[in-house]
């Protein structure tokens, strides 16, 4: 018995050779294997008679072996569907908590100021300042829906957790704040599983960290300096600091002075892998090397779309170094970022991806070295003939 009325378990029907044929208010009608099996009619009665059925209406109707068999897959299939339906409940329910928490994190994130979410084993963790802070703890079952959650927005393949994955995506609040998602994920040996995964979250909000030079920490005469490179009809700009330290701001600070000192009167492209801010005005290209979107062949691509200023994400091997300073020995005028910790390490670095030391003195106009120490900006911006003289 249950909500939907008098029922027998499909067990208690293969067992006893009975089946539940009708019921209704007036009667009761089941079908049996053995109809002269006084034992079994005798526990439905009493099963129909708890169930206030007139002992007058209770029916039994003989059953051959093919009839019996047909209502008894009938019963397994019905169960079946029961099963699977609620199955598909459980798995709408278990996506919908996920993505509520998914937006309750990175709402709190935002709040807190926080540059980054750390998902690792089931704990969440906010970088706030340059230091994790611990934020929730997760169940094994909630960790993975979350886990899923995130790479289906980043366009990740969501069962793959054997290799490093890279995707992102934009989320917008209740207040219809768009703030850029970078995700990161890699496996990891886990305490409880062999199959772990560290996923990093970047949240890039340009409402929390507005992308005006004037905003963003530096000094009033390096903010000058900053707006004359924006002037420059040509050259290289090196913009360079460790992870976190705000490289992809500023990039995205002087792209946008451009934009509005010469009243888009510019074109503008950026090749990224993947674009960390959404910026109106600008041609934003996503390096996808697996489809045949690497940067030697975006950037014969580029070339033709009539650039006047070119953005490199990272230069990070030999390729991207060299198309850098091509580019910049093309006429027009480069940004890009460099992970090194000062302006002679970064000319030093170009030198040792394999760009020509004469061509990189030629076309480098300024390197700008920053950190973030505690949320608070530490730079330094040379420009030339500093830089090829230090």
């Amino acid at each position: 018995m249950n909500e939907r009325g008098f029922e027998l378990s499909p067990v208690f029907c293969l067992h006893n050779g009975a089946v539940l044929l009708n019921r209704n208010k007036n009667a009761i009608t089941f079908g049996l294997l053995d109809s002269s099996n006084t034992r079994i009619r005798r526990r439905l009665e009493n099963a129909a008679n708890i169930e206030k059925i007139n002992h007058g209406k209770v029916n039994f109707i003989p059953l051959s072996r093919e009839e019996f068999n047909r209502h008894i897959s009938e019963i397994f299939s019905k169960n079946d569907d029961c099963s699977e339906q609620k199955k598909e409940e459980e798995k709408n329910r278990a996506e919908n908590e996920a993505a509520a928490l998914l937006d309750a994190l990175i709402g709190n994130a935002c709040s807190s100021g926080a540059t980054d979410i750390h998902i690792e084993e089931n704990l969440v963790r906010f970088r706030v300042k340059g230091v994790l802070q611990k934020e929730i703890e997760l169940s094994g079952e909630r960790k993975q829906a979350l886990v899923r959650r995130i790479k289906l927005l980043a366009g990740m393949n969501v069962v793959e957790q054997r290799i490093g994955q890279d995707g992102h995506f934009v989320h917008s609040d209740e207040n219809a704040r768009r703030i850029f998602v970078r995700v990161s994920s890699i496996p990891v040996v886990g305490a409880k599983s062999c199959e772990e995964e560290s996923v990093v979250l970047r949240l890039l909000d340009s409402t929390r960290v507005p992308l005006e030079i004037e905003s963003l920490g530096f000094t009033k005469s390096q903010q000058e300096d900053l707006k004359a490179l924006c002037t420059l009809k040509n050259g290289l700009v090196l913009i360079c600091g460790p992870t976190g330290a705000g490289k992809s701001t500023t990039a995205g600070a002087l792209l946008e002075e451009i934009r509005k000192k010469f009243s888009e009167g510019k074109k503008i492209v950026s090749l990224e892998d993947p674009p960390e801010y959404v910026l109106d005005g600008v041609s934003q290209v996503k390096i996808e090397s697996a489809h045949g979107m690497d940067f030697s062949n975006v950037l014969k691509s580029v070339f033709r779309q009539d650039p006047d200023v070119i953005f490199i994400g990272e230069i990070r091997d030999e390729e991207s170094a060299k198309i850098a300073v091509q580019a910049s020995l093309t006429g027009h005028l480069v940004f890009a970022t460099l992970h090194t910790s000062s302006v002679s390490k970064a000319v030093l670095r170009l030198n040792d991806l394999g760009a020509n030391p004469k061509l990189v003195a030629e076309v480098l106009r300024a390197v700008v070295i920053q950190n973030l120490n505690e949320g608070v900006l530490d730079a330094d911006v040379r420009i030339i003939p500093e830089v090829v003289c230090e």
